[in-house]
């Protein structure tokens, strides 16, 4: 596969535009983390939404504070949150905001530190900056067409590991269950985070050398984290190699992969015998499964 064919289309500079959008977007994702920090580890008040999945108290608590700070700053763009309304108006919009106020929430619900308030910004529905920032692990990435990768101010990039065995991939647990792959994969560490976001931002900074997650992705779990590895010089694509799209109704994409160049064909390629369905999601039955908690 040519190199480039994972990547999205071509964009002007748009460095002035960018640098105003991005310290609006980490002054908000900060101030709203705040109110994830405070209230981490204690009781929360928790419905279900119709497909079972958690939302809090504190999900909308933080919805409300990013519409507040960022509609504010850039009244004219579009925005599609998980926890807003769903409509296709923001497929109008030239600019458009795209959030998750708290990517794993399940694991927030846990105690668990892996979870993030996840920013996008998408220009002509394509993810032209990206903020995450994970309150409990004291940790924000972010990035911006052109100008990079980073982790709390320190550049970053995609590891350049070029030999799948040994390697530490995050991904389903099927990853360690031949019958579920034409080709049964070699020897690695297999890694489950709860926020789909974070996942990506690890292949980002290197802690992980790839990231897998068959099955449909909602945009607001994985817009942030696109541009983030893909300035960090990783690729992104859908579970078939194809780049991602931002311009459908449906607002999902089908499945994710995230990978440094040297490990991004052959993780593709096996991803593509993936003959198992969901997966272990059968095992997980019953189980909370929250909002970027894919099982597998």
């Amino acid at each position: 596969m040519p190199d480039n064919e994972s990547h999205p289309p071509a964009i002007p500079d748009l460095s002035n535009e960018l640098a105003a959008a991005l310290e609006v977007a980490l002054a908000a994702a900060r101030e709203a983390g705040e109110i994830g920090r405070r209230h981490f580890r204690h009781n929360v008040r928790v419905e279900r939404k119709p497909d079972g999945s958690p939302v809090t108290e504190v999900d909308l608590a933080i919805d409300a504070l990013l519409r507040k700070r960022i509609m504010g700053a850039f009244p004219e763009d579009g925005w599609l949150s998980e926890e807003g309304e769903k409509g296709r108006q923001w497929l109008c919009h030239r600019r458009t905001w795209v959030i998750d106020p708290l990517d794993g929430t399940s694991g927030f619900l846990r105690g668990e530190p892996h979870w993030c308030v996840a920013l996008a910004l998408l220009i002509d529905h394509v993810p032209v900056l990206g903020v995450l920032h994970a309150p409990a692990l004291d940790a924000t990435w972010w990035a911006s067409a052109g100008g990079g990768a980073f982790l709390n101010g320190e550049r970053i990039h995609v590891s350049e590991r070029t030999e799948l065995a040994g390697s530490h991939i995050i991904g389903p647990a099927a990853v360690k269950r031949p019958e579920c792959w034409e080709k049964p994969w070699p020897q690695v560490e297999v890694r489950r985070y709860p926020s789909l976001a974070l996942r990506m931002a690890f292949v980002a900074d290197g802690s992980a050398d790839a990231m897998l997650a068959p099955g449909r992705k909602n945009y607001w779990d994985v817009a942030a984290g696109d541009i983030i590895v893909r300035e960090a010089r990783g690729r992104v694509s859908d579970i078939a190699g194809a780049p991602l799209r931002y311009d459908e109704k449906t607002m999902r994409v089908n499945g994710l992969i995230a990978a440094g160049k040297g490990l991004f064909d052959e993780i593709r390629s096996r991803a593509a015998g993936f003959r198992c369905g969901h997966g272990s999601r059968r095992r997980d039955k019953g189980k909370g499964k929250g909002k970027g908690d894919e099982r597998p």
